[in-house]
């Protein structure tokens, strides 16, 4: 037992509160059984706040570019890093992922991967930059809460919506890329046909991708009025990303009134409520997958290098806005089905995405891995003072730059648009989350909840 008060602590960081935080939040309770204290929640208030953190194992959302220098300042301050990747299965090519999300700084400083699949196990280990540290297949655990045993969690989110909404027609879109929170962050185009095949082929990859998804984007913007006329006793909900300008689909509607734009709460209530959702290449259209819930993948236009094709696959798949319309018609019918070999289809593709569909939970596999780590002794080295000089200097200037760029109008940093991926959580909030899963999984029965910092808890074992 003394070991285990020992243990050295996790930091378990979010990006997007309604993708990640509860998968983040069963995770430091499953961690909790161990002995294991946690710090969850914004991943950007946690940065901020780095250096005055406990020495931790840090549980990385990506391996990114835009991580590399928050991993340097981890490196020095004595934090070993293991990591996953939120969006790994999400990729146009194996090429396009790796030089889109892979970064070899970042990477080399890692201590283990965790997969969410066979495909993106694979993908890291045949990275030219690839250092061989463990890739571990895990899944994730996001993919938990969509499992049977945990759909429970959401029931009060799920009835909640039925009570507000009665029957909707859910509309889940991904275009931050070209409809940004802020628009002058969007992707620009080029201003003549002359540079619209620029020589750089990173470059003419991003032209060509912005005007992909400006043409999906034109082609979502004209089906909603139409599913709305089609459908008027159906609430339509309209679900931008977390990072998208949420004016464009109220002008889409035109002011319908069945028509509503909404981004609140967790994915998983919305897909277990709604008759039927429609996406183009999003992750919900893998969700609603796991989930059982009937997807259609609306593709107004077709590319093989810019379309996402997993979601789109694992979704009943259409291409004219007609045909839409009547499958929408289909899915609210009970009707809309595929045949028994594209069933088997669908299954052996998540299969090769995502692990941990049965068996063990997901977040259960990551904790085994980082109980062995820690108790290896491996986590145990310490950063020598000067190293950690360094990376307290790191931490503060880093801050500093944060914080000025916050200031700036329509800049990343801008409170605004951190508000729009991690709305503020209060401590009641996440102590009643817990509380839920206790009752579901009749585990960690001791695990307790308190607030360390705006946005950020402390989980721990009683």
């Amino acid at each position: 037992m003394n070991r285990l008060n020992r243990r050295t602590p996790l930091i378990i960081p979010s990006e997007v509160q309604t993708r990640e935080f509860d998968a983040k939040l069963l995770l430091a309770c499953l961690a909790s059984e161990r002995g294991f204290t946690s710090i969850v929640g914004c991943r950007t208030n946690i940065h901020l706040n780095i250096s005055s953190l406990p020495r931790s194992i840090y549980v990385a959302k990506d391996i990114r570019y835009s991580s590399r220098r928050m991993f340097e300042i981890l490196e020095r301050l004595g934090h070993p890093i293991m990591a996953l990747d939120e969006e790994a299965p999400f990729h146009f090519s194996r090429e396009a992922y790796l030089r889109a999300r892979v970064s070899p700084p970042a990477l080399r400083r890692t201590k283990a991967l965790f997969a969410w699949g066979p495909e993106n196990a694979e993908a890291w280990r045949n990275c030219p930059d690839y250092h061989g540290a463990p890739i571990h297949i895990t899944g994730n655990p996001r993919v938990d809460l969509m499992r049977g045993e945990l759909r429970g969690f959401f029931a009060p989110e799920v009835e909640d919506l039925r009570r507000r909404f009665g029957r909707f027609i859910l509309v889940n879109t991904n275009f931050g890329g070209v409809n940004h929170f802020f628009p002058n962050l969007s992707a620009p185009l080029p201003p003549d046909p002359a540079a619209a095949t620029p020589a750089d082929a990173k470059e003419a990859f991003a032209v060509g991708l912005a005007r992909h998804k400006r043409a999906v984007l034109r082609g979502l913007i004209e089906m909603v009025p139409r599913l709305a006329t089609a459908y008027p006793d159906h609430k339509i909900i309209i679900r931008p990303h977390a990072a998208e300008n949420h004016e464009t689909w109220w002008k889409a509607g035109a002011r319908l009134p069945n028509i509503q734009v909404i981004h609140e709460g967790s994915i998983i209530p919305w897909l277990l409520a709604a008759d039927v959702m429609i996406h183009n290449g999003c992750t919900t259209g893998l969700e609603g997958y796991l989930l059982g819930a009937p997807i259609i993948a609306y593709q107004p236009v077709v590319s093989r290098r810019f379309d996402f094709e997993l979601p789109n696959s694992l979704s009943h798949r259409v291409f004219d806005l007609q045909t839409l319309i009547d499958s929408v018609g289909a899915a609210l019918a009970g009707t809309l089905t595929c045949d028994g070999a594209a069933a088997a289809e669908r299954r052996r593709l998540a299969e090769w995405h995502v692990a941990s569909l049965v068996g063990p939970f997901a977040a259960d596999r990551i904790v085994d891995l980082i109980d062995a780590f820690e108790a290896s002794g491996t986590a145990d080295s310490s950063a020598s003072l000067p190293s950690r000089l360094a990376g307290w200097v790191g931490a503060a200037v880093r801050r500093e730059g944060k914080r000025r760029n916050a200031r700036l109008p329509g800049h990343k940093n801008h409170p605004a648009y951190t508000r729009a991926r991690f709305p503020d959580i209060e401590l009641p909030e996440v102590v009643d989350r817990i509380s839920r899963l206790q009752a579901i999984l009749g585990r960690f029965a001791g695990a307790t909840a308190r607030q360390v910092g705006k946005n950020m808890f402390e989980i721990a074992p009683a």
